[in-house]
Parts: structure tokens; sequence; C-alpha cells
């Protein structure tokens, strides 16, 4: 069978979400079964000894109408074509079946800030993504609360759509030589993902400025992940009048052996999101053998399973309340602990691959 991947957007450092499961789909989909031929579609040349086995790489326009120009008259041999929405090509010849991959749905969830971002989601998940779901073939999502959601959202029937859970970046092999975490900073809560409203990262801030005020503990915040702007600020802000700004760490972006190192020295990994396509943090805290305080809602609790502990992140109180719990009661850390271990080890990108494969052979 001739597959099609669109490797948009394609990064091959520091990628992290869609960018980061497109690269492991990329590296793990050719080798899962190498009777099949597979071409990769992308802006930029894929490094060669990133796939293992030969694949055809064709560059396509970066651009949206450009891709979508491409697409729509393309020549290309090819059985299948997976793509991750709401990237192009929105159409595509009939010849090709499609089939598009949605990790998420977030505008129709959390409603956007600025009247540009407003806009630009009105386009996409109003405008365009009916065009590009009403061509596909069959639909793979990355979690049955994102299946639950383009069924309320684009009325698209269950049975068109297949849950396929995603990996997680396996950080173990850092554990060795990770740099030291300095002891200043110890203990600590630690989170890591963007700073933005979506993050939910303010409440982890309010709620352990409740925690120091409840505890009078001398354990620390260090927020890992982009920061800036107003939302950020908005935080300072809130520290300072609290006399807590020497308490909760900004590192920026850290390497993937700081991430590993931050992780495995933290108390817990605080994670209380308002919305995930599956939320692989959590997963990925689980097997260093760091225990997670996630939200109640959206993917989260499939992430987690019964290993992580499940918050209200709209209650400043309760995400506040865990971290304490977690703080106090070293034998639920040791609980949560062990069940991570477990509940990790139900995912990988291997698996992931072959599910893959299952679906596209099931429909050609």
């Amino acid at each position: 069978m001739k597959i099609g991947f669109v490797a948009e957007p394609y990064e091959e450092s520091g990628a992290s979400g869609m960018g980061y499961m497109i690269l492991e789909l990329l590296k793990n989909l050719p080798i899962a079964d190498k009777k099949h031929e597979f071409t990769i579609y992308s802006s930029v040349s894929i490094r060669k000894d990133l796939v293992l086995v030969p694949i055809r790489n064709i560059i396509v326009p970066k651009s949206f109408l450009g891709k979508f120009l491409w697409f729509l008259r393309t020549d290309e041999d090819i059985d299948v074509l997976l793509f991750v929405t709401p990237l192009l090509p929105l159409i595509l010849p009939r010849r090709i079946k499609a089939i598009p991959i949605f990790p998420e749905v977030v505008s129709q969830k959390i409603v956007p800030g600025t009247l540009h971002d407003k806009f630009v989601a009105f386009v996409r998940d109003h405008v365009l993504m009916p065009i590009c779901l009403s061509r596909a073939v069959k639909l793979i999502t990355i979690s049955h609360a994102t299946k639950d959601d383009i069924i309320t959202y684009y009325k698209i029937l269950p049975n068109d759509i297949t849950v396929i859970y995603v990996g997680f970046q396996n950080l173990s092999s850092y554990k060795n030589k990770t740099p030291v975490v300095e002891d200043r900073i110890k203990p600590y809560f630690f989170f890591t993902g963007r700073v933005k409203p979506r993050k939910n990262v303010h409440a982890i801030v309010s709620a352990f400025i409740q925690f120091k005020k409840r505890t009078h503990t001398d354990c620390k915040l260090v927020i890992a992940g982009k920061a800036g702007g107003d939302y950020y600020e908005s935080m300072l802000k809130e520290l300072t009048k609290n006399g807590l700004q020497n308490d909760v760490f900004f590192v920026g972006y850290v390497s993937p052996e700081s991430l590993c190192s931050y992780y495995v020295h933290a108390l817990a990994f605080v994670f209380p999101s308002l919305n995930e396509g599956f939320g692989m943090p959590v997963v990925e805290a689980m097997n260093l053998g760091t225990p997670v305080i996630t939200s109640s809602i959206s993917s989260l609790p499939e992430a987690a399973g019964d290993a992580g502990l499940l918050v209200d992140p709209y209650d400043i109180g309760d995400i506040s309340h865990a971290m304490e719990e977690i703080f106090t009661d070293s034998g639920l850390r040791a609980k949560l602990i062990e069940k991570g271990y477990v509940q990790a080890k139900k995912f990988s990108w291997e698996k992931t691959a072959r599910e893959y494969l299952s679906v596209i052979e099931g429909i050609v």
C-alpha cells in the first residue's frame, strides 16, 4: 500500500504538542510494517537519519494557499493520505482516501482572547474544518474526550471516529546525566508547558500561594516554558502582592536533560489544564516516578488513569489542598509513584503506529 503523510508542522528540536506528535509518527509509522511504501510531504527536507527505512520525501509549499493548491492539483500515486487538522489539504482528488488526525477541539470550548484570534479560530474551526472533515473516510483522534467533542461540535458519527492514544516523550535515558537541581529551590512543585491561560498556570500560582499561607513551608514552585505578556505579568503581580516573588521560579525553555532533572526531583508535577487533546506531560512525569496532580476534566483522566490526583481545575482550593496532600503524606506519594509507573507502560509510540496501520489497512 502507498501511504502519504503530511509532516507539518515539522520540528526537529524543541518540538512540543502537535509538533512532537508529528515527529514521532514520522519516525514510527514507516518501521511499524515495512511492506508499505511511505511518502512524507513536508515544507523542508526530512533529516535522513530520522527514519530508519527508505521513504520518499516530497517538498510542498509552506503557505496555506500554496499547500491547498498543490494537493488539489497533485498527481501523486498514493492510496491514503494522513494529515493533522487543521492543516491543509482541505480538498483532495477523489482517488486518495483522506484520514485526518484531529488532536483536540479548542476554540469552541475556550474562547480566544483577541479579536484577531477569534477571527482566525472562526475561519479555521467553523469554515475550513467542516470541509476538511467532509472528505474523510475515517477520522483519528487521540482521546475519548476529544472524540466526544468532535461528535458534539461537528456532528460526526461515532463509528467514523477511531481513538488511538499517543505515546509520550520518554526522558528516562537522561536520568543518569541530568544537571543538578539547585538546593535553594528544593523542595518544589513543578509545571512544564506553555505559560498561557489554557494551561491554567495562573491557577497553579494562586493555589501555591494558598498552600504557602496555610502550611508556612519552605516549598517552592518551578515553572518551565516560555512566559511573557500580560498573563505572565499578572502572576508576578499576585506573587509580589503576597510576598512570594522569590518562591516561584520561571525558568523558561529547558533542555530534555534539565526537564528530566526537574521532573525527577519534584514533589509532584502539577498540570490542571483546562483542555487537552490527551495530556502527554502527565504520562511523561509518571514514567520518571513523579506524582501527578491533574484535571478531572477533558482528556486528562484518560492519561492519568487511577495514578493521578485529580482536581477541579476551576477550584483554586482543590488544587491547593492536593499540593498539601502530596507535601504531607509520603504514603500517598509512594502510592502515586508506583501506580504511575504502571500507567505509563500503557502508552508507546510503537503501539500508536501499529494501531494507525490497522485503521489504514481496514479501509483500503
